[in-house]
């Protein structure tokens, strides 16, 4: 049984300790008297099971709120990829100021129709072969999927003319026409737009290419996206300063329809990159994220950081790495939509095969390897109270240079963990005291 007993500076309340069974999705607050019993508990659940019957003591509490229940099995399949996750291109019409690739400023590279297509055939036919009811594209990152608007419409069309219905989504900066924005509201079944709020703060963060604002293009397109009524979710990305984002997040909860966003920190001050953060920015962002994370469920709305899920239970911070077929302008099959190229600090082990002559070649040794850092770092988090649910974080974040740097400790696991125990403690408030949530046996992408 995993127990995790964390000390608490709570005001008013002096003996209090978070007491937390994470692969259960079990919390409360206790004193030590508690903290000492649960602990002893975990140690031989069996004599307290006996213990508690027909007793109305501490016991008896933990034996009601499913405290005895024993851990599930946490598995990791890694069956054959039947998602395709497909880089267009690495161009753009924006030069968004934290742009992990610095998209638009190298020469023009474009995904091939026959590539995408024998993508597609070959997770069609995992699909199949495993029995799955459908398949899955992604038009991604690494540039702007519908600038290749033709090369979009085809590889779309192509996916439906297949023998097993499939599921086809875009992540986009919403730069359309007013016809682009008419076809994805038809033919897309999930959107994501990447947008940062306010006017303000998307002009400052989203210039177009040519320096003028974005704003005005983009909340046209959501007005006629929420005017169809189609759900979409918006992503963020929150710079300094920090104190903004609840604004921008009320931004978008006043004018738009959307009700689930994701926000994602950059502390990196130039575009092509990731920078760890110093002391007072993972303060700042903490602070911030919490007041828009309670502004959001004032709204009846769900604002999430990737690295804070305590309803997650997995061993895989994303499936990418394992479930996707991720490839890139180059043909070059990588383990997430940010190896964009071969410019990519991590591009030597996130890369494992390529598309050659209408064939998927995988390179199992290479990608055993990466799949190998990933468990290794996971398993150097035990001591973290996270670990079941930010599974070692994002590698692209998390990954240093270096023959140990995957199992390097950063700023972002501080981070990660006091976003997730606010969130912890606001569920068990929410809750009447005692959290019970539903695990969530799963991998998250994107």
């Amino acid at each position: 049984m995993e127990l995790e007993i964390i000390p608490l500076n709570l005001d008013g309340q002096e003996d209090a300790f978070l007491i937390y069974r994470p692969l259960v999705r079990l919390g409360f607050v206790g004193n030590t008297a508690m903290a000492e019993l649960a602990r002893r508990v975990s140690r031989d659940p069996a004599r307290f099971t006996a213990q508690a019957q027909g007793q109305d003591g501490s016991a008896a509490f933990l034996s009601r709120i499913g405290f005895l229940e024993p851990d599930p099995d946490v598995p990791l399949e890694n069956p054959p990829p039947s998602t395709a996750v497909l880089l267009l291109t690495n161009r753009c019409q924006l030069r968004c100021v934290y742009c992990y690739a610095a998209a638009g400023e190298f020469a023009p590279r474009q995904l091939k129709v026959s590539t995408g297509k024998t993508a597609i055939d070959y997770v069609c036919e995992q699909a199949q072969r495993m029995n799955q009811p459908r398949f899955q594209v992604d038009f991604h990152g690494g540039g702007e999927p519908t600038i290749e608007w033709k090369t979009l419409k085809e590889l779309t069309e192509y996916a439906r003319g297949k023998p097993l219905p499939s599921k086809i989504s875009v992540t986009s900066n919403a730069v359309w026409s007013e016809a682009q924005c008419e076809w994805l509201a038809e033919h897309m079944d999930v959107i994501s737009v990447s947008m940062d709020g306010s006017s303000v703060t998307q002009d400052r963060q989203r210039p177009m290419a040519n320096g003028n604002p974005s704003s005005p293009v983009v909340m046209r397109n959501l007005r006629t996206l929420d005017e169809r009524k189609i759900a979409y979710g918006i992503r963020m990305t929150a710079c300094a300063p920090w104190e903004k984002l609840a604004d921008d997040v009320r931004f978008i909860l006043e004018n738009t329809a959307c009700r689930t966003m994701q926000v994602e920190p950059a502390f990196n001050d130039q575009r092509g990159g990731h920078r760890q953060p110093e002391r007072d920015e993972e303060r700042s962002f903490v602070e911030a994220f919490i007041d828009a994370y309670n502004l959001a469920l004032d709204h009846q709305a769900s604002l999430y950081y990737s690295g804070a899920r305590p309803n997650v239970v997995t061993r895989a911070f994303c499936s990418a790495p394992y479930h996707a077929l991720v490839v890139n302008p180059d043909d070059e099959i990588v383990a997430c939509y940010e190896i964009a190229s071969d410019r990519h600090p991590l591009a030597g082990i996130a890369t494992f095969g390529r598309i050659h002559d209408g064939k998927v070649e995988i390179d199992p040794v290479k990608r055993k390897r990466l799949h190998d850092l990933l468990a290794q770092r996971l398993e150097s988090c035990r001591s973290c109270f996270c670990r079941w649910n930010c599974a070692g974080d994002c590698f692209t974040r998390a990954f240093g240079i270096g023959e140990q740097a995957h199992l390097a400790k950063t700023r972002r696991c501080d981070l990660n963990r006091e976003i997730s125990l606010h969130m912890i403690l606001g569920l068990i408030e929410r809750q009447g005291g005692v959290w019970q949530g539903a695990a969530r046996m799963d991998e998250e992408y994107g």
